[in-house]
């Protein structure tokens, strides 16, 4: 069993926690979060079989979870933070070359935006709501005669 460099030594599931944890949050290999954590005597080779094991890989699911529910609850979490990510991540598609899937990704970005509809449909009055409809509506009517606005609506 491995062992933490100096005084500590943790069983092998203390150790799945941390490694989980830094990979979920970094996105960092197992290799070298072993060497950042100061775990001695596994090879890449003994990392990626431990990456592949049950155990691992629900541990690793389990600190994801937990991460993304971290994630959920942050005040700052919302729609303008979700269309941040999504604009990073279809520039990084841009850069490497990825057009299709970039193009897929502006349409879902622009979806989220709300400037396209579900059905690929343009929204041009963008966040106007019923009781905005309803409030122009009284305000022309309010302006012209009845006929004219009824003719101009309808």
């Amino acid at each position: 069993m491995p062992a933490y460099k100096g005084e500590r030594e943790a069983d092998e599931l203390d150790w799945y926690r941390l490694a989980a944890r830094k990979i979920a949050r970094e996105g960092k290999p197992l290799v070298l979060v072993l060497d950042e954590l100061g775990v001695d005597g596994i090879t890449s080779r003994e990392a990626a079989r431990i990456f592949a094991t049950n155990t691992f890989q629900a541990t690793l699911r389990n600190e994801r979870l937990r991460f993304a529910a971290e994630v959920a609850r942050d005040p700052d979490f919302g729609r303008e933070a979700m269309q941040g990510i999504m604009f990073n991540a279809v520039q990084k598609l841009l850069e490497e070359g990825h057009w299709d899937k970039a193009i897929e990704g502006l349409t879902k970005l622009a979806k989220l935006s709300g400037w396209q509809g579900v059905e690929g449909q343009i929204n041009i009055f963008g966040d106007l709501t019923a009781k905005d409809f309803k409030e122009l509506r009284e305000k022309l009517e309010s302006g012209k005669s009845k006929s004219a606005t009824s003719s101009l609506l309808n």
